[in-house]
């Protein structure tokens, strides 16, 4: 069980540094744009819906 509470408390943490992460660079460049998000996402899972992703 400590083991699943080490990696669950983990990952928080890797959340929480990333949600930095993402903040900081949104004060320097501006939020992203979700048109460009989506166009990226098609592109990398294979259309709009992520429809060709690898789950």
């Amino acid at each position: 069980m400590s083991a699943y509470l080490e990696r669950a408390a983990q990952r928080q943490i890797e959340r929480d540094n990333l949600d930095e992460l993402i903040a900081d660079f949104d004060k320097v460049h501006g939020p992203a744009d979700p048109a460009a998000v989506a166009a990226k996402r098609a592109r990398l899972t294979g259309g709009p819906d992520g429809a060709g992703a690898a789950a």
